[in-house]
């Protein structure tokens, strides 16, 4: 069992990895760090952001890892980041779009055939859940990313880990016997000998490296703007000077 965890972790762990490392090398860029700074985004710049995240979440079950009939994936932690970056709006859109998807494993395999059948109503139910989470950690608990603190992203990856403890001890448990002859404590029980700890380690290191990724970007984005306002104020009083 204990290989099979590792195994199913370093396999989630490498998704992370490729995903963090777009991620940073977008912060790289000075108009991305722009974008991540805006205090308010134009209505097709929250859609442009529904449809990224909602499409790596897409892709997170069609390449997660098909254990048990289950897919042990970082679905969530990405609905719960679109949240908090862009907004309620944009958190539940694509904790929807992702979810929905995730449904469809009731009729199909997926283009991967990592689908799996009689999870996929718990599952995408979970992930819309995210999705509403991250809507209300951004508008409820005034999480902004622009201000958020070491301290509330420590916060927000125990919220993950423990969205994942009701995902899988709950809402799966309780809608997977309509589709399967498991009962509610025979899924709870295989759930939490064989997917529960990879499930919680890779989307809360999933959440963590996002979140201080995006601070640190705007960490930077602030330097550029104190930068620049310096070399502004002294161009000024260069010019008074010659007056």
């Amino acid at each position: 069992m204990v290989k099979e965890i590792i195994n199913t972790t370093s396999h989630l762990v490498i998704f992370i990895a490729l995903v963090v490392a777009f991620l940073y090398l977008c912060s790289l860029s000075e108009k991305i760090r722009r974008f991540v700074y805006k205090q308010e985004y134009l209505r097709i710049e929250k859609l442009g952001m529904i449809l990224f995240f909602g499409i790596l979440g897409i892709l997170a079950s069609e390449y997660g890892l098909k254990l048990i009939g289950v897919v042990v994936n970082v679905r969530d932690c990405i609905a719960i980041f679109a949240g908090i970056l862009g907004g309620p709006v944009v958190g539940i859109g694509a904790g929807l779009i992702s979810g929905l998807y995730r449904i469809t494993g009731l009729w199909w395999t997926g283009w991967t055939g990592t689908l799996g059948y009689w999870s996929a109503l718990g599952c995408g139910l979970a992930t819309i859940g995210a999705g509403f989470l991250g809507a209300w950690l951004s508008k409820y608990k005034n999480i902004n990313i622009k201000r958020v603190t070491p301290k509330q992203i420590w916060k927000i990856v125990g919220i993950t880990a423990i969205w994942e403890i009701i995902h899988l001890h709950v809402i799966v448990p309780l809608t997977s016997p309509l589709y399967t002859e498991k009962t509610f404590w025979g899924i709870e029980s295989l759930f939490f000998q064989k997917v529960l700890l990879p499930m919680i380690l890779a989307n809360a290191l999933g959440i963590l490296l996002f979140l201080f990724i995006t601070r640190d970007s705007v960490i930077k984005r602030e330097a550029e703007i104190a930068e620049r306002e310096i070399i502004e104020a002294e161009i000024r009083k260069r010019e008074i000077e010659k007056r």
